[in-house]
C-alpha cells in the first residue's frame, strides 16, 4: 500500500466526519401520498423549502392533521416536533414518527440538513452549521400561524444539533434525544482506539491522528471538530428532554448519553435498550417518547385557535426563510379521490429503499481496516507512513513553522527515537 492508497484512507476517515454516505431519493417515490389516512383520520404533507443563514435551501416536509366536517377551511394551530436526523440520513427518516405523534393531533415537521438529502450543500458538519438549519426552520414555524409549542426529535448528529440549539432557544418545550454524542472530538479518539488497538498502535500516533483530522476537516468542511461540543452546551439547557442511547452501540458509545443527562440542567429522563446505532428502536421507546411529547406539548389535549392568516407557505423568497409558492394552491388541487390509509401504503414499498442503515459504523470499520493490515503497508507502520505523508502536505500548504505542523513533527519524531 503506497502514499497514493494511504492519502486514500485519510479523505474515507475525513468523510466520515464531513461527507459520509448522502441518501438521495425520489420525493414521490419514497415520501408516498400527500394525503393520507391513519386510523380513518386525514392528515397531509405540504413539501417546501426554507433557507438558512447561509442562503441555502433547505427541503422539508410538513405533516399536519386536516380538519374535516364542521371544522373543514379553519385553520388551527398545532403542536408541532421537528425530526432532525443523523449524519447518514435525510427527512424520510421521520416517517417513524407519523403513526405516533399525528393521532395525538401533534404536526411532524421533518427536513433534510444542508449537505444531506436533496438540500444544498456538499458537505455536514456533524452539529456545527446543522444548529443554524434547525434555528432557520424554528424561526420559519413560530412566524408560520401554523403551530403552537415546538418540541426536537434528533437521533445521532440530529440529537446533538438540538441540544445546541436548545441552549440558545429556552423556548423549546421539549427534546427527545436519541444517541447524542457529548464531544465530536471524543467521537473521534474512540473510534480511532477501537479501530487501531486491534494493531496496538500506540496513544501518541493516534493523537497525532486525531490532529491530522481535525486540520483535514477545517479545510474541507471549513469548522473545527473541537467547537462541537453538546456536552458544554447541556449545562446551559433548561428544556425538559429525554434521552436514550442503545448499550450496544459502537459508533457513539453509551456513556455520552450518561454524561449529557448528568450535566444537564433541565428537566430529564434516561432509557436505554439493547441494539446498536442503527437497529431498529424498540416499542417501549417509541411509547416512551409518546407519553413525554404529550406532557410536553399539549396539556390537557386543548389546542390553541389561531386566527385567520395568510399562508407562510407563499412567503416572499427575498426573505431569509423562503418557501414554496404553491401551499394554498395545492390545498385546492388535492385529488378528490379517496386518501389512502397510511399502512396500507406501506404495504408495498417504494421502488427505491433508503440505504442508510450501514453508514456509521460499518463506514467506520471499512475506513481504517486498510490501516489494520501488518505487513502490507498497515498497522502501525501504515499509521506512520499516513501521518508522514500529512505532515508533508501539511508542510506545502501551511508551512514549517505552523503550529499544527510543529506539533504533528514533533510527536512523530518522539515516537521515531523510542
Amino acid at each position: 500500500q503506497g502514499p497514493r492508497d494511504q492519502g486514500m484512507v485519510w479523505e474515507t476517515l475525513v468523510n466520515l466526519v464531513c461527507r459520509p454516505p448522502r441518501y438521495k431519493y425520489d420525493p414521490e417515490e419514497v415520501l408516498g401520498p400527500k394525503r393520507f389516512r391513519i386510523d380513518g383520520r386525514l392528515f397531509e404533507r405540504v413539501d417546501l423549502e426554507v433557507l438558512n443563514k447561509r442562503r441555502q435551501r433547505l427541503q422539508c416536509s410538513h405533516y399536519m392533521p386536516v380538519l374535516e366536517g364542521n371544522r373543514a377551511g379553519q385553520q388551527t394551530k398545532f403542536p408541532c416536533v421537528i425530526y432532525c436526523h443523523g449524519n447518514c440520513g435525510s427527512r424520510v427518516d421521520a416517517s417513524d414518527c407519523l403513526d405516533l405523534l399525528l393521532p395525538q393531533n401533534i404536526s411532524v415537521f421533518a427536513f433534510d440538513f444542508s449537505g444531506s438529502g436533496l438540500s444544498d450543500g456538499e458537505t455536514i458538519s456533524l452539529g456545527y452549521y446543522e444548529q443554524d438549519d434547525l434555528l432557520a426552520v424554528i424561526d420559519f414555524l413560530r412566524s408560520s400561524g401554523l403551530v403552537s409549542r415546538i418540541g426536537l426529535w434528533g437521533r445521532s448528529m440530529g440529537a446533538a444539533t438540538s441540544v445546541l440549539v436548545a441552549a440558545r432557544d429556552p423556548s423549546i418545550a421539549g427534546m427527545v434525544l436519541d444517541s447524542a454524542f457529548s464531544s465530536l472530538t471524543q467521537v473521534m479518539y474512540e473510534l480511532a482506539n477501537q479501530y487501531m488497538r486491534q494493531v496496538k498502535v500506540p496513544k501518541i500516533l493516534i493523537h497525532g491522528a486525531i490532529s491530522v483530522l481535525r486540520k483535514s476537516v477545517q479545510k474541507k468542511g471549513n469548522f473545527d471538530i473541537r467547537d462541537v461540543n453538546p456536552e458544554e452546551a447541556s449545562e446551559k439547557c433548561f428544556v425538559p428532554a429525554l434521552f436514550a442511547h442503545a448499550d450496544g452501540d459502537d459508533f457513539v458509545l453509551a456513556h455520552h448519553s450518561k454524561h449529557l443527562y448528568e450535566r444537564y440542567s433541565g428537566d430529564k429522563n434516561i432509557i436505554t435498550f439493547g441494539g446498536d446505532h442503527n437497529s431498529p428502536r424498540p416499542a417501549f421507546f417509541f411509547d416512551s417518547v409518546g407519553i413525554f411529547f404529550h406532557n410536553v406539548l399539549i396539556e390537557n389535549a386543548e389546542l390553541e385557535a389561531a386566527e385567520p392568516t395568510a399562508s407562510p407557505y407563499s412567503a416572499d423568497l427575498n426573505q431569509m426563510y423562503s418557501l414554496q409558492q404553491q401551499y394554498l394552491s395545492q390545498q385546492q388541487s388535492q385529488s378528490r379521490a379517496p386518501a389512502p390509509d397510511l399502512h396500507a401504503v406501506r404495504l408495498t414499498p417504494p421502488k427505491e429503499q433508503p440505504q442508510n442503515s450501514w453508514g456509521d459504523s460499518h463506514a467506520v470499520a471499512a475506513a481504517f481496516s486498510p490501516l489494520m493490515q501488518p505487513g502490507q503497508g498497515g498497522g502501525e507502520d501504515g499509521v506512520i507512513e499516513a501521518l508522514q505523508s500529512s505532515l508533508r502536505e501539511m508542510e506545502a500548504e501551511l508551512g514549517p513553522n505552523d503550529p499544527n505542523v510543529v506539533e504533528l513533527r514533533k510527536m512523530l519524531r518522539e515516537y521515531q527515537s523510542r
